[in-house]
């Protein structure tokens, strides 16, 4: 029998391991809890309090928003999830450079997609943008030339049900930290391909929208509609000591 294409992966990619995957949706699943101590749905109708000073929506929806191009708003957009872009990343990536001009058009070439059921092509697109923009990040006044992290919000900012926002701590809870300490996005995609994609995750996050409702009460609470981007503000919250 044929295998689905989103089940697949390119040529040459290590494929994500059985027990990574399994101990994923554990911790997943806890990460999105409505009866443990900090219930997810609470967690998240702060994080999306528009009154409040947690990132929220306005990660994704800050506007003017250009789909096929860098701006200075995506910039803004990303450092409001705690990463800093130097002067000289933002040159590279506004300003007219060989970095701006192959990062434009890996983003371009992206398909309209979404990462549930993304196979080998859009798996491929996703890593030339992903690797073109860790290369206009990387310069003589980058503190950190190998600055992952911003570069996975930047492209989680300009293709949100593509994209996770993977930080350290998250890739750490969910058991994704390689024996060398680098950086396997290849394997984190995979893995969060296959959490969304599981039944028993969907419909944890599918019922958390009502009771978010539910406990925003007064408060203006605006959450995103993709199931990547709750799972990823589950598990950022859950990580962390607060919102």
């Amino acid at each position: 029998m044929d295998v689905a294409q989103w089940t697949q992966t390119p040529d040459g990619w290590s494929e994500a391991p059985a027990d990574v995957l399994a101990g994923a949706k554990r911790s997943a699943l806890d990460a999105l809890s409505t009866d443990s101590d900090r219930p997810a749905h609470e967690r998240l109708a702060d994080f999306y309090d528009r009154s409040g000073d947690y990132a929220g929506a306005s990660f994704t929806e800050l506007g003017p928003f250009e789909r096929d191009d860098i701006t200075a708003v995506d910039l803004h957009a990303t450092t409001l999830l705690s990463v800093n872009i130097g002067p000289g990343a933002t040159r590279r990536l506004l300003h007219p450079s060989v970095a701006r001009h192959k990062t434009v058009d890996a983003l371009r070439a992206i398909p309209d997609s979404d990462l549930l059921v993304a196979g080998p092509r859009v798996l491929q697109a996703m890593e030339s943008l992903y690797l073109n923009i860790m290369v206009a990040f990387s310069g003589p006044t980058t503190e950190n030339p190998d600055d992952w992290e911003a570069a996975s919000k930047l492209c989680a900012r300009k293709r949100p049900n593509l994209f996770p926002v993977r930080n350290e701590v998250v890739r750490g809870y969910l058991g994704l930290r390689s024996e060398a300490g680098r950086d396997d996005y290849r394997v984190d995609w995979q893995v969060f391909r296959a959490l969304i994609s599981d039944r028993d995750l969907m419909e944890a996050i599918d019922r958390l929208t009502p009771l978010i409702s539910e406990v925003a009460m007064w408060r203006k609470v605006q959450t995103e509609t993709t199931r990547l981007r709750i799972l990823d503000t589950a598990l950022s919250t859950w990580v962390r000591s607060g919102p």
